[in-house]
């Protein structure tokens, strides 16, 4: 066992000490506004795992950390990434005073990367839907709605059980919550309508983001690209252009959860179900043109805040 006060030469040309005591430091896998993540060697013979590591010590840091901790401690779903640990470094050790939280290392590529030279099999796309989906539900089963769902926060594990992992839950916010001024909620381009107006927290940004994803990696295109700005209007005047191609049961699938009335979207239960139902994948054999728009569900009355 090394002490926690030891220091030790990492392979990434870091010095600093074991993370709770257990964890070496090795490369950076990315760096963000408010943290950075590696990975780290287990000492105790484990396999390696990732640490988020704050950039600095302020109660900001620490708050935000401490929270994202929180949510991961509070889930247990195979395609969620696993919470392990979370502290401060204690004082007299490298990063001293930084807050940080350890937790399983996703080891294959993002969605975002997986996809860039090829575009998955839809039967593929299907599968990893309802697990995503399956996640989604287990998540806002506990009153939390992610607020970022991306290709880049959906991690490929190489595992049959989880094919595809829910990563980054840092600005996970309760249902309800109100937007938090000068902090991000999201990522423009997979962002609903209703999430970029900034009104509270609700599941259903989770699924419409989900829906941006899906017909992404069909398609191998954004559904809303250009600038910022340029994505986020376009959003309030039409639906995503859904091609035909895909084959009805996708076109219905992805209408209903990119449907601009929050409410007449699936829950995150009921669109698992319906991501089942495109396993093995549906037949592409008409022309690509844009789906029309149907009804999919029923008008159903404002759902509660999960």
């Amino acid at each position: 066992m090394i002490s926690p006060r030891a220091t030790v030469q990492s392979p990434a040309g870091l010095r600093g000490d074991p993370v709770a005591n257990r964890y070496l430091l090795k490369e950076r896998l990315g760096r963000g506004s408010l943290a950075e993540v590696f990975r780290a060697a287990d000492l105790e013979g484990g396999p390696d795992v990732a640490v988020k590591m704050a950039v600095g010590n302020s109660e900001k840091h620490v708050e935000r950390i401490r929270d994202e901790a929180a949510v991961l401690a509070a889930l247990d779903h195979p395609s969620i990434i696993r919470f392990i640990t979370h502290s401060v470094m204690p004082a007299g050790t490298s990063f001293e005073g930084r807050p940080f939280l350890v937790e399983e290392l996703a080891l294959g590529a993002s969605l975002a990367e997986a996809t860039r030279t090829r575009l998955p099999r839809a039967g593929d796309v299907a599968i990893w839907a309802g697990g995503l989906l399956g996640a989604l539900a287990h998540l806002h089963g506990q009153g939390l709605v992610h607020r970022d769902i991306k290709p880049v926060n959906l991690m490929l594990s190489g595992l049959r059980r989880s094919p595809v992992r829910i990563i980054d839950l840092g600005i996970a916010a309760a249902a309800g919550a109100p937007p938090e001024p000068g902090i991000s909620s999201g990522t423009v381009h997979y962002m609903s309508p209703e999430q970029a107006a900034g009104g509270p927290a609700h599941s259903s940004w989770d699924i419409y983001a989900m829906g941006l994803v899906l017909l992404e990696l069909l398609t191998g295109s954004k559904a809303f690209p250009g600038t910022a700005i340029e994505s986020l209007v376009a959003r309030t005047l039409r639906s995503p252009e859904i091609p035909n191609s895909l084959g009805p049961g996708w076109c219905s699938f992805l209408t209903a959860l990119t449907a601009m009335d929050s409410d007449a979207r699936p829950t995150a239960a009921e669109a698992a179900v319906m991501a089942a139902r495109l396993v093995p994948p549906v037949a592409a054999g008409l022309a690509n043109s844009t789906c029309r728009r149907m009804a999919v569900f029923p008008a159903r009355r404002s759902r509660q805040l999960v």
